[in-house]
């Protein structure tokens, strides 16, 4: 008897479960915002000494040599982003080419980053994406056709997908047939656009092999002024010392996101609140409300 009222039991739970599981309607999606708790401390991201991002976003937002000491510094733009996307209380900057939807941008001041703010300078973090050559290499046939290229309206048009060209007006390029290898290598904050220029160049080129290593901006400068890249990338303007080598070719203008989780409800930050987060004076999202 007891053995049969076990048995009932058994049944009667799992079918109880069964039904359960299969009436359940799933739990409405929070808006964003709805569970945040804004007395969370705030995990501020940022990127390595070195890198062309960093420098300018220190310099614009009046960081400098202040970065906050629990800051969490990060190799590379995508490490920025799986970094904000995986955690509701972060906060990051990248370059806006490298927006997805894993993390938000903020506005500053009220201005968005976009093609015509950052045009127009009213988005205010912003720098030039650059390329670098001594003029050793710039005097090789194929770097200057590559430069050329990216300076065309072919260039100008992959500068203007999510970036924002430096010149509206370029001129057309005409397929050289050249053969070769091209190394070019620095900041992965231009190496999306750079793949895209590798792309459409060798549509028209394919003569050519061209090698990107993604390295950040001091590896980018550094090596193309020792000669162990043909071509640097660098996110950040050169320094005195480094132009005496090197000459810089603007290929794009980007503005510097500054990004959350989207769980998070703010939505817009004072370039001075960006500045006070970076250097510790604040610390806690309620700070901001």
């Amino acid at each position: 008897m007891k053995k049969t009222l076990a048995i009932i039991i058994t049944v009667t739970l799992t079918i109880t479960f069964l039904a359960a599981c299969g009436s359940s309607e799933p739990e409405p999606a929070l808006d964003p915002g709805d569970s945040f708790d804004a007395s969370r401390v705030i995990g501020v991201h940022t990127r390595e000494d070195g890198s062309g991002t960093r420098d300018a976003f220190v310099s614009i937002t009046g960081v400098g040599d202040d970065m906050y000491s629990e800051a969490v510094i990060l190799a590379s733009t995508n490490e920025i982003l799986s970094a904000v996307g995986a955690n509701d209380y972060a906060i990051g900057y990248i370059s806006v080419g490298s927006l997805n939807d894993s993390v938000k941008a903020l506005t500053i001041g009220g201005i968005a980053p976009s093609d015509a703010t950052i045009k127009n300078g009213s988005y205010i973090i912003q720098r030039p994406l650059l390329v670098c050559v001594t003029d050793e290499k710039y005097a090789d046939p194929l770097v200057k056709d590559f430069i050329d290229f990216m300076l065309s309206a072919a260039g100008q048009e992959q500068s203007a997908t999510s970036w924002t060209s430096v010149d509206d007006s370029a001129p057309n390029y005409e397929p050289s047939g050249m053969a070769g290898i091209l190394r070019i290598g620095g900041s992965t904050s231009v190496d999306p656009l750079m793949q895209r220029m590798r792309e459409e160049y060798l549509k028209l080129n394919d003569g050519v092999t061209i090698d990107i290593s993604s390295t950040g901006s001091g590896a980018g400068i550094s090596g193309a002024a020792d000669g162990e890249l043909d071509i640097g990338m660098s996110s950040r303007e050169l320094r005195e010392g480094e132009l005496e080598t090197l000459t810089p070719i603007d290929i794009a203008l980007d503005g510097v996101a500054v990004v959350v989780n989207p769980a998070n409800p703010i939505s817009d930050l004072s370039l001075e609140q960006v500045k006070e987060i970076y250097t510790g004076e604040i610390v806690r999202w309620e700070q901001l409300q």
